[in-house]
């Protein structure tokens, strides 16, 4: 059955297990780009030096986001939803969005599948930008609420 709290403790546990993963994803990233590049790439240190600043770079505004989303989750289970800090949160998050959508745009002049990560990143944080705007827009219709009564 559907409940507010469970919901809540699912989105927390999968924030810590994609949290995880980010940290043991940068443990693992020279095996990955290894991996990735093969033997094709291996006499151009650019393009591998490359992978590694995108990859480790977006590893810094990707955990900002988890760290983020669990301070919006942990709000909302204090039954904290409708105020300006969610609304500061989830302009961080769309900033975030967008200097990893940045990193990527800069490494697809080496890789050129990176543009697609671009493309979708701005778009997340775009889509992240709307939702703050309407946090934003209803926290001050609370705040109108709040007033009158």
């Amino acid at each position: 059955m559907y409940n507010k709290y469970k919901s809540n403790l699912i989105s927390i546990i999968g924030t810590f297990v994609f949290t995880a993963l980010v940290i043991a994803s940068c443990v693992l990233l020279p095996f990955f780009v290894r991996m990735y590049l093969g033997d094709a790439y291996q006499e151009q240190v650019g393009v591998r030096t490359a992978l590694y600043v995108c990859l480790y770079g977006c590893a810094v505004p990707t955990l900002l986001i988890s760290y983020l989303l669990l301070r919006i989750l942990f709000n909302v289970r204090k039954n904290v939803v409708f105020d300006r800090v969610n609304v500061k949160y989830c302009r961080y998050i769309s900033w975030c969005c967008f200097a990893v959508s940045a990193l990527f745009f800069v490494l697809g002049f080496f890789i050129t599948f990176s543009f697609v990560m671009a493309f979708s990143m701005a778009f997340i944080g775009l889509m992240t930008r709307v939702v703050k705007n309407l946090f934003n827009e209803a926290v001050d219709i609370k705040e109108e609420n709040d007033l009158t009564v």
